[in-house]
């Protein structure tokens, strides 16, 4: 008898609990969405989304939000927020007060490759992507037809110059000439040759040794050229 009567209270107490919890997450998706919470990518240089691209992306340009939150579908948000082109990554959720939480990261853009009239960007993954009319990038610019194992190589190449600072702030900009590497200084009217684009690790670094050595010393600007593709030298040209 006394095993019956504590059964039954245990059976009681589990019925109130899941009518309870029925009841609360039946009054929990029936509260309007008022709260946003909207974290992009704080670290980075870009500002290719806002909040207001966000929620129109979201809620189609509605100017007063007035969603049930029964009614949001966090899977297909962040769908939404994934096929934006300058979206690497989304992470939406509900906090239990019912702010809806949103956390952006971008794609980031590390040149800008101009082909004849065609402009576009190329990304650290060496993804293509297209230029934005909300935000410009300044990244190196790349000039000439890339195929796709060199935009591979170009993606490294810049990953270099950035990881060092007098490379950094010394190369603007890259050209192709037929099948040779061409990169052009900030200081100085020369060109430096890289020619192939596969070693340029070895190149960059003669380049390196070669600044370090002569740039507070010589007239940059009597030179034509910098040719690094000899192995071990470096080939100053004056004009």
């Amino acid at each position: 008898m006394k095993n019956s009567k504590t059964s039954f209270i245990i059976i009681l107490y589990m019925i109130c609990m899941i009518s309870l919890f029925y009841f609360s997450k039946k009054t929990h998706q029936n509260r309007t969405l008022k709260k946003f919470n909207i974290v992009i990518d704080p670290l980075s240089q870009n500002h290719f989304v806002n909040e207001e691209i966000i929620k129109n992306i979201l809620f189609y340009k509605t100017k007063k939000i007035e969603k049930k939150i029964g009614q949001l579908c966090i899977l297909k948000m962040e769908k939404k927020l994934n096929h934006y082109p300058f979206i690497k990554k989304s992470e939406v959720f509900l906090s239990v007060d019912g702010t809806l939480n949103i956390k952006i990261l971008q794609k980031e853009p590390i040149l800008r490759i101009k082909n004849g009239n065609k402009e576009s960007y190329l990304t650290k993954d060496a993804e293509n992507l297209e230029l934005s009319s909300f935000f410009s990038s300044k990244v190196v610019l790349a000039k000439g037809h890339f195929s796709k194992e060199e935009k591979k190589y170009l993606t490294n190449l810049i990953k270099f110059i950035n990881s060092d600072e007098l490379l950094k702030n010394q190369i603007i900009s890259i050209k192709k000439n037929k099948n040779s590497f061409v990169l052009i200084p900030k200081i100085g009217n020369h060109h430096i040759i890289l020619g192939n684009i596969k070693d340029f690790k070895n190149k960059l670094n003669k380049l390196k040794a070669f600044y370090n050595q002569y740039l507070n010393k010589i007239d940059i600007n009597q030179y034509k050229s910098i040719d690094l593709q000899y192995k071990d030298q470096v080939v100053a040209k004056k004009r």
